[in-house]
């Protein structure tokens, strides 16, 4: 076995008792002027060692923390998640009520100016099948609702009638329905072309106004695109002049006898939530 050198040894002597007299001096609070340069030597020497070692513990003890840490940063996540989703549902229910509020001031609105009596209702339901056209309204028997009566949207367009009366709802047949039937005529003055407006199967968005009987030739039979079809109050279930569509295409019979329109309704079951039930008129 080879020895270290004596050298080796008396460097590394020399060093040792260095540190040693410097911890000395340091504990005792000594002051020896003439070692001053060797304190400030091994300081520079030793300092970026130090240094290093610190900041490798302190990066260890992070990530230790880290991860004895993790279950709770995710259970704060998850809270946190549950916060924001609830923050946004809440802002959406607000942006609903605004909006329903919004409906029913006009609804108000809307009813001081009609001549006759109503009663509003909330759409609570709708038909599960698109070929009946049919929505489900809160008021019922208990309300003084009844068969027949003729309902209407916010705006005052026709929304249909009653078809079905429950004590506390009713069902409503709307007038894209194939079996609702209503008299219409035209709004322009210079026209009094009435007929049968009628809903069409498939077709939720127009319906069919036929057997116009007038003088089609004349201006007071005359029906063009763009008109404005309201109910004729010609009988005794619907008050006169109640909005019910646009014309949007007109054909004539070969004879020019008869006329048949296509009528772009107001009403649209997508933006219907609030209505009027006409009870008495």
């Amino acid at each position: 076995m080879q020895w270290p050198k004596k050298s080796t040894i008396t460097l590394s002597l020399v060093v040792i008792i260095l540190i040693a007299g410097l911890g000395v001096i340091n504990f005792t609070g000594v002051e020896m002027p003439y070692l001053s340069w060797v304190e400030d030597g091994l300081f520079s020497l030793i300092s970026p060692v130090i240094e290093y070692a610190t900041g490798f513990y302190h990066s260890v003890r992070s990530y230790w923390d880290g991860i004895m840490h993790v279950g709770k940063l995710i259970e704060e996540n998850e809270a946190l998640k549950k916060r924001v989703f609830k923050l946004e549902r809440e802002k959406q229910l607000m942006y609903m009520l605004s909006n329903e509020n919004q409906r029913l001031r006009e609804l108000l609105a809307f009813k001081k100016f009609i001549p006759y009596q109503t009663l509003g209702a909330r759409v609570i339901g709708y038909s599960p099948s698109n070929w009946e056209n049919k929505i489900i309204i809160d008021r019922g028997a208990k309300d003084g609702i009844k068969s027949r009566m003729p309902v209407i949207s916010y705006n005052g367009s026709l929304v249909g009638r009653i078809d079905y009366v429950g004590a506390t709802s009713s069902q409503v047949i709307l007038v894209n329905n194939p079996e609702f039937v209503v008299g219409g005529i035209v709004q322009r003055s210079q026209s009094r072309a009435i007929g049968l407006v009628r809903g069409q199967l498939n077709k939720t968005k127009v319906s069919l106004m036929e057997n116009i009987s007038w003088n089609t030739k004349s201006k007071e039979g005359d029906i063009k695109k763009g008109d404005i079809i309201v109910t004729s109050g010609l009988s005794n279930s619907y008050p006169k002049g109640l909005p019910i569509g646009k014309v949007i295409k007109v054909e004539k019979d070969n004879y020019g006898l008869s006329q048949k329109a296509e009528i772009e309704l107001f009403m649209s079951l997508k933006t219907i939530e609030e209505v009027l039930v006409i009870t008495d008129f």
